[in-house]
């Protein structure tokens, strides 16, 4: 099969769809999660019609490319919506610059990229002769960054698949997603003597570790100098790049971190979580005290009274939200956690660490319960060995991932790619989001032979 004659047209697609800025925004008439995301699933759904799919828009929640007959419906679940761009870009994030030997621009790899990969090995597979026995739908999705709606709606108003993969994850194969939720502390908090923290705001998005963080102090009859270099000092200590500015008795800081993906906060540096500790003994106030106390820089949870472990690794606990001004404080806070936990026992063990801090209140957000699958069923070891052909990895395992997919919305559904080892950075969620096009060419061929075994030699139908 000559899959080189795929590529120019699959980057211009890439491209073309990375330009249309698909962040979550106001609606519009057809449009539930903004304009950005309509014109992006309209284009998509083009795309895949001149390439011969039959093609369904559901009302702008997500869309369909369908081939293929029969009972059985294998679902290929990706999603064209993005997190915020945030800054530091070498390349605007929606040009969909071809520079280096790469696509860069926010979604290339998460999750336009592997979705748009997806829909042209399947078209490989049309154009080869593929006898589709089975129907097969690559289902785009906009809103699988803030809360899947859009997958909520699918299963309203359509069948669900009978089995399939998201391509949002990583390689070899995901069996496993972990529970994820989001718990928020707020309150109104006093304050003592001396300097005062007149506000603090950090974060994008709950589910990234924050990378830049903004804070304001007054004087309050302290030397601002003074006061500005105590808390100079406590970031240089950490190392933690910081710049400020004085006006008058405020002084206007602002904190760097490193951002990362928020199921994996110990990768990542909290901008949010090293300003509010440069802060200790700077300010007498109930909420800096209630986070250094309680939260702190820790990522496990280890201070606040929900660490768990087990075999696939420790809870995650990201503050990735911060907000404080006018004495009225909220920490938002997204978890991954382990199969030895759940969401009650994570909420009532934080319940129970603050149940002496009147002026705090702990709300739970919301909850996406994980799964598991046994790593030697049939679906998971046909998508493993599709990619261990292709790549020639025998080292790398089926893995247990933080990471949430559209796979926790259906059942028999796994995730699948694209992110793997030996083909440069990957990155989601921070700048410079790029896709090479070695990566391109690696995974549009792994994810041709897998379809192809995925839909051949899978089944979950009861009758079979």
């Amino acid at each position: 099969m000559n899959l080189e004659k795929y590529y120019p047209q699959m980057i211009q697609t890439i491209q073309n769809a990375v330009r249309i800025k698909t962040v979550l925004d106001a609606p519009v008439l057809g449009g539930p999660f903004g304009q950005g995301n309509k014109d992006c699933l309209a284009y998509v759904l083009s795309v895949a019609e001149q390439l011969g799919f039959r093609t369904v828009n559901l009302d702008g929640y997500c869309g369909y490319a369908e081939i293929g007959e029969g009972k059985e419906l294998v679902g290929i679940v990706g999603h064209l919506d993005v997190v915020p761009e945030g800054d530091g870009w070498k390349y605007p994030p929606y040009s969909g610059a071809l520079e280096e030997g790469a696509i860069w621009g926010r979604g290339t790899i998460d999750d336009k990229g592997p979705a748009i990969i997806s829909l042209y090995a399947i078209k490989a597979l049309m154009d080869d002769g593929f006898k589709f026995n089975k129907r097969v739908r690559v289902i785009f999705g906009c809103n699988e960054e803030t809360g899947s709606l859009c997958m909520k709606h699918y299963l309203e108003v359509e069948e669900p698949i009978s089995y399939g993969v998201s391509p949002d994850s990583e390689f070899p194969v995901i069996f496993a997603e972990k529970t994820i939720n989001s718990v928020e502390i707020n309150g109104e908090s006093t304050d003592g003597k001396g300097a005062k923290l007149v506000s603090l705001d950090g974060g994008i998005v709950i589910n990234a570790v924050p990378d830049i963080c903004t804070l304001t102090v007054n004087a309050n009859g302290e030397n601002p100098s003074d006061v500005a270099q105590r808390i100079c000092d406590a970031l240089s200590k950490n190392g933690i790049e910081h710049e400020y500015a004085i006006d008058g008795d405020e002084i206007r800081f602002t904190v760097h971190g490193k951002a990362a993906h928020g199921s994996v906060p110990q990768l990542g540096v909290n901008a949010i979580s090293y300003a509010v500790a440069a802060l200790d003994g700077v300010v007498d106030n109930d909420f800096v005290r209630i986070y250094n106390t309680y939260i702190s820089t820790c990522v496990h949870g280890e201070k606040l009274g929900c660490f768990a472990e087990d075999e696939y690794g420790k809870i995650a606990v990201n503050v990735g939200l911060c907000h404080y001004e006018n004495g009225k404080f909220s920490i938002k806070i997204n978890s991954r956690l382990p199969f030895s936990t759940d969401t009650k026992t994570m909420f009532n063990g934080i319940k129970s660490t603050l149940k002496n801090e009147v002026c705090a209140k702990v709300v739970l957000l919301s909850e996406s319960e994980g799964f598991k699958i046994d790593p030697d069923s049939d679906m998971i070891q046909v998508l493993y060995n599709a990619y261990r052909e292709v790549t020639g990895d025998t080292e790398s395992k089926p893995v247990c991932t933080p990471g949430g997919t559209y796979a926790r919305e259906f059942d028999n559904c796994v995730a699948f790619g694209p992110e793997m080892k030996g083909y440069g950075e990957m990155i989601i969620h921070q700048p410079n989001e790029r896709l090479t096009l070695e990566a391109m060419k690696a995974i549009f061929e792994i994810y041709v032979k897998a379809y192809a075994d995925l839909i051949d030699k899978v089944s979950f139908d009861s009758k079979k």
